[in-house]
């Protein structure tokens, strides 16, 4: 099931994800506690199905495992500790168990410890609330031109897999299998423990800036023949550690305006930390955009409303010159999600020489979806924001910035629209997001036909059609490496689900 039904069915088994766009009505959810516990319970599972659920932010069915088994991990604990920062032969490491958010994570790096310096990851992603491992299996990424995926930061990785064993998998034990096991989207086994490469905390210099669009992505190609000019942003990506831009529909017409944040490492010391935001719109958004998602005509002032909060907070901020920072408060800018559909992909940006990218491929795909959105604007088709990161590739099989080109680039581009999670009417949650559905549709014919992205697999690319053909987008000899080890630790395909199953990447 992709939206919630109405049945009344009250089998205290079924889960929502966070979004509200996904279901699953299992035979039971499990909760084990320890290694002994899972190992029992992959034991009495043999002949079913298993999926691991964390926070449910995936916006695909994932883990979606009708009538067979879902595995919470919330409480899987050892003592009292979820997260803790160790070192180890030169290297700086975090380890973390199944139920760790990655505030848990977070506070794990920088808690006050008289033997041992705070730490951090070079990367992450803008929502500490989210299960880290649950991020890492499936490939999330974070943002920085020099960084690699948050999934390539992996040193080492504990499964239990369908034999019921503990197997430990590391860059120092098994570094040819890496590849395969950072990015398993749990195919691989109950992953019981993770240890990533971080580094000594650091300070972000965060600045914000409200540009027209056409002083970032140069011209619109729809109205000079086809020709862009990516001059501006290929020196925005390339000479700045970390870069996000955000298009809001709210923005004005004539291509609206772009919202910048670029954060660089500093030394300077933390200074003019502007709190976090405590107005109406951040109090009362998710009913709001719940709300009015199914009622449109309400749309051209609540976005007006939201555009002209955000860009009073950038100016606030640019009028400061920015603000510096640790690294988590600056990576972590955002302290709730609401209720929205996701469509992300990774569009490749291949090097042409020293120190140069063609950045061409995201100008176009931006205004792919920009055009469609003004286009359709009375549908309301983008309700929330059209949304860009970079990262350096990954090394990783099924990533969906995986690549044999180290010098290459990649940029998660997604669109974002509000969903109505708690409207009881599936006809109404159905009819509030045709017009999303209309524009992913539409655009993805772009981003993956002509553009050669890959989406992201927790975001809702499972409603484009026709049905994406991943398997096709993927090294084949990439699927061979990876079958090799599942077919080891799960001949019998207890981990794959049945939507898994239908993209055919596992033999």
């Amino acid at each position: 099931m992709t939206i919630p039904d109405d049945s009344g069915d009250s089998n205290e088994s079924r889960w929502t994800n966070w979004a509200g766009n996904l279901t699953s009505v299992p035979d039971a959810i499990e909760r084990p506690g320890s290694v002994a516990d899972v190992q029992a319970l992959v034991a009495r599972s043999r002949g079913s199905t298993l999926r691991m659920i964390g926070t449910g932010h995936s916006f695909s069915p994932l883990v979606v495992n009708n009538a067979e088994t879902l595995v919470d991990m919330s409480n899987f604990a050892k003592g009292q500790r979820k997260a803790w920062r160790w070192q180890d032969k030169g290297l700086d490491l975090v380890s973390f168990l199944p139920s760790a958010s990655w505030a848990q994570v977070r506070d794990a790096l920088t808690a006050p410890d008289p033997a041992l310096p705070p730490m951090y990851l070079s990367s992450t992603g803008a929502l500490a609330s989210i299960n880290a491992t649950g991020f890492v299996a499936a490939g999330c990424h974070g943002t920085g031109w020099h960084q690699r995926t948050v999934s390539d930061f992996v040193h080492a990785i504990e499964f239990v897999a369908a034999d019921g064993k503990l197997h430990v998998f590391s860059d120092d034990t098994t570094p040819n299998e890496m590849a395969a096991a950072r990015v398993s989207l749990g195919t691989l086994g109950v992953i019981t423990k993770l240890t990533l490469r971080v580094e000594p905390l650091f300070n972000l210099h965060d600045e914000e800036i409200v540009t027209a669009t056409e002083s970032v992505m140069g011209p619109n190609p729809q109205g000079t023949g086809g020709e862009i000019r990516p001059q501006n942003l290929h020196k925005l990506v390339t000479e700045n550690e970390y870069v996000e831009l955000f298009w809001f529909p709210g923005s004005g017409y004539n291509n609206g305006q772009i919202w910048i944040k670029k954060f660089n490492r500093t030394t300077e010391e933390p200074r003019d930390i502007p709190l976090r935001p405590d107005g109406w719109i951040d109090k009362m958004a998710t009913a709001v955009m719940e709300w009015t998602s199914t009622h449109p005509l309400l749309w051209p002032p609540i976005l007006s409303t939201t555009w002209n909060t955000i860009n009073d907070r950038a100016k606030a901020i640019e009028a400061k010159g920015g603000f510096v920072a640790p690294a988590p408060r600056v990576f972590f800018y955002a302290d709730q999600a609401f209720p929205i559909l996701d469509l992300e992909v990774a569009i490749p940006i291949p090097a042409t020489g020293p120190g140069t990218w063609d950045v061409g491929n995201v100008v176009r795909g931006w205004y792919a979806a920009l055009n469609y959105a003004y286009k359709f604007q009375r549908d309301f088709p983008l309700t929330t924001c059209l949304h860009a990161r970079f990262t350096r590739t990954s090394e990783s099989l099924l990533s969906p910035a995986f690549s044999t080109a180290a010098e290459d680039r990649v940029c998660w581009m997604e669109i974002l629209s509000a969903y109505p999670k708690s409207e009881p009417d599936a006809n109404k949650r159905a009819q509030a997001m045709a017009s999303h559905l209309a524009m992913i549709n539409a655009v993805m014919a772009d981003w993956i036909g002509t553009r050669h992205a890959r989406p992201h697999w927790a975001k809702n690319w499972q409603y484009i059609k026709p049905h994406v053909d991943v398997k096709a987008l993927y090294p084949q000899q990439n699927l061979a490496a990876f079958n090799s080890l599942r077919s080891r630790l799960d001949p019998g395909g207890m981990f794959v689900n049945h939507f898994l199953a239908q993209q055919g990447l596992f033999s």
